[in-house]
Order: structure tokens, then sequence, then C-alpha cells
């Protein structure tokens, strides 16, 4: 009795070696994730001050005293719209007699050309002509004198505030009053030397009010740096932002973030990437079911996904999840696969 005791117990336990043996055998369980390829989107995060498209302040070219204002300040105005005049009594004047010398001098000049060739010498002539031309420019420069005391919108736009009324003396060069074109703002800012080659003129461009958050304004780099500054290693970037109801006022701060054309990389869960002493790399599961180590180095991360520089394409197989203790060239089992390796069920990453 006591050896047939035995001899179940040397049974069952050489079926227990015989099992674990089986178990140490099988290919060990994992789940797959696909390789797939997408394209990298970085955005670069930067401040920048808004301006006019087009500003300036106005100026007298002569001194004069004003007789007559004809905007308001914060009001919108026309190109070459009258905005200050000054007495223009003397070059208004002026106007008047270069215009009777002009006639009469070209009144000569006709009289002349009906006389016979015998009877008017080509001396006399030729004087004509000339006091003719010198007439014409002497209107000329009387009726330039006379615009001079009209100060004009050089283009259209909003005036700003002025303290200036009738019979105030102004002076050469004494400012009038500031003008902007608000219908596009110009906003210059910098970005990083690393990411300055990838600037290119025409990129989408969002812009931001930092007193407003939540308003968001598109628009394009209009013009980029020729030189990174040798102190703080940027470049300077000028975008446009359209402003047709003229609601962003110049001087405004905003943030802006330009969406960088990226190349394309595989993408594939975080959780595939291994690490040991060589660095990042994952487990790719070829077509029999074997694993071969690709070293992965990580671009870019984006929630529980990252972007790699890898030997990988579109549709490879990588080990999700289980490659902790794998080795190359071992076989693996998907997750949902019977001892052998056939698959039972469709996997899912």
């Amino acid at each position: 009795m006591f050896a047939f005791a035995c001899s179940i117990a040397g049974a069952g336990s050489l079926e227990v070696e015989a099992q674990s043996r089986r178990g140490a055998d099988r290919p060990p369980a994992v789940t797959l994730a696909d390789v797939t390829v997408e394209r990298i989107n970085d955005r670069i995060a930067a401040v920048g001050s808004g301006r006019a498209r087009q500003q300036v302040t106005l100026t007298t070219r002569v001194a004069g005293v004003i007789s007559e204002v004809l905007f308001e300040g914060g009001s919108q105005v026309e190109l070459d719209q009258p905005l200050v005049k000054l007495d223009s009594e003397p070059e208004a004047i002026a106007v008047e007699t270069a215009e009777a010398q002009r006639a009469q001098a070209a009144d000569t000049v006709e009289r002349y050309s009906q006389l016979s060739d015998g009877t008017i010498t080509r001396v006399a002539m030729a004087q004509a002509d000339t006091a003719l031309k010198v007439a014409d420019a002497a209107l000329r420069r009387a009726r330039d004198e006379l615009a001079r005391m009209t100060i004009t919108a050089p283009f259209k736009g909003v005036m700003g505030l002025t303290n200036l009324h009738p019979g105030d003396y102004l002076a050469v060069g004494n400012p009038v009053a500031t003008i902007d074109d608000r219908s596009t703002l110009l906003i210059e800012f910098t970005v990083p030397e690393a990411v300055a080659p990838s600037i290119k003129k025409g990129l989408p461009v969002r812009a931001n009010l930092i007193t407003r958050t939540g308003e968001v304004y598109n628009g394009t780099v209009q013009a980029v740096g020729t030189r990174i500054d040798a102190v703080s290693r940027t470049l300077m970037v000028r975008a446009e932002i359209p402003n047709p109801t003229l609601s962003l006022i110049p001087g405004s701060t905003f943030s802006i973030s330009v969406r960088l054309p990226g190349k394309e990389a595989p993408v594939l869960p975080a959780l595939a990437i291994q690490w040991d002493r060589e660095g990042a790399y994952v487990w790719r599961v070829d077509e029999k079911g074997k694993v071969e180590r690709v070293s992965a180095a990580i671009l870019t991360r984006v929630a529980d996904r990252v972007y790699v520089d890898a030997a990988l394409k579109p549709g490879d197989k990588v080990v999700h999840e289980g490659g902790d203790s794998l080795r190359a060239g071992q076989s693996v089992r998907p997750q949902g696969s019977d001892p052998d390796g056939r698959p039972t069920s469709s996997l899912t990453p």
C-alpha cells in the first residue's frame, strides 16, 4: 500500500513538473498596437504688442495761423480729406497773379504763331515760348504753396485727439494729430532660434487679447526677420491680424500662437516605450510572432500617445503591454490567443 501511494505521489509530481515545463515553454501573453504615421504640429507661443498697419503723426510743412479744424478725435477720415486749413489769403493772391501772367504769356505765343514768318523773328518767338514756360512753372509753384496751407489725410484711417483750435499758430514741423490705419493690426514678437528655420511668411497665427481671454483672432505671418539676435538668440517675426470692425486698438498686448509645419512621424501608445542602458526602444512583432528591438527617440507626447523617430512604418505591430521581460527573437502570444499563439479574437490597441 505504501509503495502504491508513493507511486501515485511520484506520478502527480511528474504531472506538475510537466505542466510547469509546458507553462515555461508557452510564449508570454502581450497586447499589441498598430503603428500609425501622423504629422507633428508644434505650436510656438509668444507675446507681442499690436500696432496699426500705418500710423503717422501729421505735421505742417509751412508756418501759419489755423483758420479751420475739420476733424474730431476718434473720427474716421478718407484719403486726401482736408483736416486743417491755415490762413492762405496771400497764397491765393499769388495763384491769381500767376494765372494772369501765364494767360498773358500764352496769349503772346498764340498771336505770334498767327503772324507770317516774315513778320516775327525767330528770336522773338523763342522768347515768347520761354516766357510761357516760366509762367507755367510759376503757376505750379503758387498752387503748390496754396495746397500746403491745407493739411490732408495721407491715407484712410482714424484720427487721434487734438488740442488745436482756429486762431492757433503752427510753426514748421509742429505736430497736428496722429492718424492710424487700423484696418489691419501688425503684431511683432520673437521666436527661439531653434524654430527660426520653420517660420515662413503666410503661416497661420492665432492671437488672443491678454485683457479679454476667450477672444481669438486669426491672421498670418506677414514678415520674418533676417537675423538672429546675438544676445537673446531669437528671431523677430511680424504677424498681421485683420481688424475690419476696428475693435482692436493699437498698443494692445496679445498672446500669439503659431502652428509650425511639422514632419511626419510614427505614433504609438506611450506604454509601448521600453528603456534600458542604451535608451528608449519598442518591441516590433514580425510575421512569425517574434519580437525584435527597434530603437526609438521620443519627439513629442500628446496625452497617452508618443511621436517617435524610429524605423517603423504604418501597419507595424508593436508590443503595447507585457514587454518588460521580453528578449530579442522571443515568440509572443497576443492576448486572447490560444496556447499555441493562434488568435481567438480580434485585438484593439
